[in-house]
Parts: C-alpha cells; sequence; structure tokens
C-alpha cells in the first residue's frame, strides 16, 4: 500500500469508498449531499490538501485536511482495510503538512457513540486531547485537540477533563450538564491570575452524601494530584437546573475564590449569563442553553453601573494584590460593554481601551496588562506589588470616565 496527494482522476474511486462508508458520516446521507461533498474533495485536491492510501488501483482509505485552519477535515478507511496502518499512514502525512507550533483540532465521535472507540482511540494515540462538545450536521460530536509542546493549555485541559470525570462520578444517576465559561474560553485564562469557571446544571437535586463530596473535591483532587496546579483555581456552582432558571432554593454546592460551601442559591449575574449564552463550552450532557434569556441591555447596564459603585466605595485604597490590577481592566471592559453591548476578555477590553485612549493613566493600564499577561513572573516581584498599593488614584479617575460612559449611555436608551 502506498500513500499518494489525490488528483481529479481518482474522484470517481475516492467517492465509491465515500459512498460505501457514508453511514459513518452525518451529512452524506442524501445524493445531493454526496455531490456537495464530492466538489469538496476536489477543491481540497486542487489545494494539495487531500490524501489517500492506494493498494493497487483501490483506493483503501481517504483524508482531508486543512492548512488554513489547522485542523482534520476528514477520516475514512475501507472496511476491507480495516487494521492495516492506513489510518495512521494518513495521520503521519497529515501531520507533516500543519503547524505544529499552533493546536490542531479534529472532531469526531462522541464517547458514548457505538462509532466513536476506533477513531477516539486513533487520536488519542497521536497525543489528541478531548476538547468541547459540539454538534455538527446536527450529529453530536467532540472536539479534540492536539496541543504544540509543553502547551500550558493542554495541561489545562487534562485537568479540566479530569475534574469532569471526578463530577461525572460523584453524581452518577443523576443527569448533568456541565459547561465552562469565562477566561479558559475567551482565551485570556493567566496560570496565577485566573479562575476556571465551571456551572454544573443537574437533573435531580444533588443528594446531601453527594454534595459533601463535592465540597471537598477541589481539595482532595490537590492532595492527589499536589503537581498539577489548575485544581485550586476551579469556581463555580452545582444545582438543578430547574433552580437555576426559577432562582429558587435548592442544594448548591460553591466553590470561589475565598472557599467552598454547601447553599441554597446561586444565581448569575447578566454578564455571567451573557457568557454562558454566548461563548460557554459544553464539557458533558446535554446542552440546555437554548432554555436560557439572553440579558437585555438595561441588565448590562445595572451591573456595571453596581460595579462602578463598588469601586466608588471599596477601592479608595490599594493593596498588595493582583486584584488592584484587576480594578484597571474591569473598568476598560465596562465601557466596552456600554458601547457595543457586548462581552469581551478582560485582556482584550484593556488593549482597546488604550487604543482608544479611554484611560487617564495609560501607563497604569499598560502595566496592569503587563501583570495580567505574565502573572507568574511578577508573584514574588517586590516592585509590582509596591506599585499596586499606589493604583488607588488611577482606578478612581478611570472610574471617572466610567461614570461619563452611564451617564451617556442611559441618556442615549
Amino acid at each position: 500500500m502506498q500513500l499518494f496527494y489525490g488528483v481529479p482522476e481518482d474522484i470517481e474511486n475516492w467517492m465509491r469508498l465515500v459512498t460505501r462508508v457514508r453511514w459513518n458520516f452525518p451529512g452524506l446521507e442524501t445524493q445531493e449531499k454526496l455531490d456537495e461533498h464530492k466538489a469538496t474533495v476536489l477543491r481540497f485536491m486542487g489545494k494539495r490538501q487531500a490524501i489517500c492510501v492506494k493498494e493497487g488501483n483501490e483506493i483503501a482509505g481517504v483524508m482531508l485536511f486543512s492548512r488554513g485552519h489547522n485542523m482534520i477535515c476528514c477520516l475514512a478507511v475501507s472496511l476491507d482495510y480495516r487494521r492495516c496502518g492506513i489510518a495512521s499512514m494518513l495521520m503521519d502525512e497529515a501531520l507533516r503538512n500543519l503547524d505544529r507550533t499552533k493546536e490542531i483540532s479534529v472532531s469526531t465521535f462522541r464517547a458514548d457513540d457505538e462509532k466513536g472507540p476506533a477513531p477516539r482511540a486513533l487520536y488519542e494515540k497521536y497525543g489528541f486531547v478531548e476538547d468541547a462538545l459540539i454538534e455538527e450536521m446536527d450529529y453530536p460530536n467532540q472536539k479534540y485537540v492536539l496541543h504544540p509542546v509543553d502547551s500550558e493549555r493542554k495541561d489545562r485541559q487534562i485537568a479540566i477533563n479530569t475534574m469532569v470525570r471526578e463530577i461525572r462520578s460523584i453524581l452518577h444517576g443523576n443527569e448533568s450538564s456541565i459547561y465552562l465559561y469565562g477566561s479558559s474560553v475567551l482565551n485570556d485564562f493567566r496560570l496565577g491570575w485566573s479562575d476556571i469557571d465551571i456551572l454544573v446544571l443537574t437533573d435531580k437535586q444533588i443528594t446531601e452524601e453527594q454534595a459533601q463530596k463535592l465540597v471537598s473535591l477541589r481539595q482532595a483532587m490537590l492532595e492527589r494530584e499536589p503537581g498539577t496546579p489548575y485544581y485550586r483555581s476551579f469556581e463555580g456552582g452545582m444545582l438543578t437546573l430547574d433552580a437555576f432558571l426559577t432562582g429558587k432554593a435548592d442544594r448548591v454546592v460553591y466553590w470561589g475564590t475565598s472557599g467552598e460551601r454547601i447553599t441554597d442559591t446561586y444565581m448569575f449575574d447578566s454578564f455571567g449569563m451573557t457568557e454562558l449564552i454566548e461563548s460557554s463550552v459544553l464539557l458533558y450532557g446535554n446542552d440546555i442553553r437554548n432554555q436560557l434569556k439572553a440579558p437585555e441591555f438595561s441588565e448590562l447596564y445595572a451591573d456595571v453601573k453596581y460595579h462602578y459603585e463598588t469601586i466608588r466605595k471599596y477601592v479608595q485604597k490599594t493593596g498588595r494584590s493582583f486584584y488592584s490590577f484587576g480594578w484597571m481592566l474591569d473598568i476598560a471592559r465596562c465601557i466596552y460593554t456600554l458601547r457595543t453591548g457586548k462581552i469581551i476578555a478582560k485582556t482584550d477590553a484593556a488593549d482597546w481601551a488604550l487604543e482608544n485612549n479611554l484611560c487617564p493613566d495609560p501607563d497604569a493600564l499598560r502595566i496592569a496588562l503587563e501583570v495580567r499577561r505574565i502573572p507568574l513572573e511578577h508573584e514574588e516581584d517586590k516592585q509590582t506589588f509596591d506599585y499596586a498599593e499606589t493604583l488607588a488614584a488611577p482606578i478612581q479617575r478611570f472610574a471617572d470616565v466610567l461614570e461619563k460612559e452611564l451617564y451617556i449611555s442611559k441618556a442615549n436608551t
């Protein structure tokens, strides 16, 4: 068997294989869809992004990959040539063409799909890591990612996957949907500063026994894997979907910055709800986001105003903490939201504020950004925390800008 780059002369044999295995590929159920896929293959052939393995004149396996998107797009092996190493031949060649210094992605079947074991085992053999649950062509799939060498995000994703498995195990028998949102999803996570925000919504009330196990899970994971720095960063709530939607009392497990506890309510503000709806990632279970109501601008305005009032009341003095720098980024994001009605990562908002000359003390915001981007390099730096103690005045001057934006936004609505 030999590997070749596909050419238009191969298309009929190529499509003969695809037609034989189309039951394994959602979206190829009709002749019209097959014709569309044929046109796609021809385009990929023209870009030298279509490869196949042949046994004589017979095509035994095919693959499409995209250099532009750095991803594996399609992989199929003939039923007559399974377990002959064909998929590995195709993977080896595709990976030689893709950028290993960046994330390489592929979509495949979920763990509970009977068609999933073989492709998932193949991708895991090559180092791909489970990522978000997605839907493609109305079919439930899962994204896998091959991370660059020494990737921080790979280590973080492995910790996230481990935590999800532990939560699922504790909640066995209670169907749940688990979401990741916040900085991890917005590509703004910084180890040493950021949280890993998760939300667990269950079908039935969490039992007292389950709640006790969940409330201590972060600490248990830290003790079990002391070399993994991420478990202390997990924050969020675990409660029934009904209680989350209605706000009614429930048995709730809460993980926060200052500790964890079992409580009776847990609600999102408008910023959190917008992030959950627009940018969160489903890690496990059924997607319930179509049951959520997107906040109105008036709700975003109210939460920005509350944040502004908090700054005026509590940030007359700053301490030796990363949180002192965080106020500058928070103000930038609030201004961005008032002007656009949208929510972006805090780092992106600070960059935007600098580009638009919105901060009266741009050097203070630049330093806050520098600390945000590489907090681990500043955590033992005395000069950084000396400076943090001087930030009250720059924060209040930036809050003056936010106050004006609140006034303008209210006058325009």
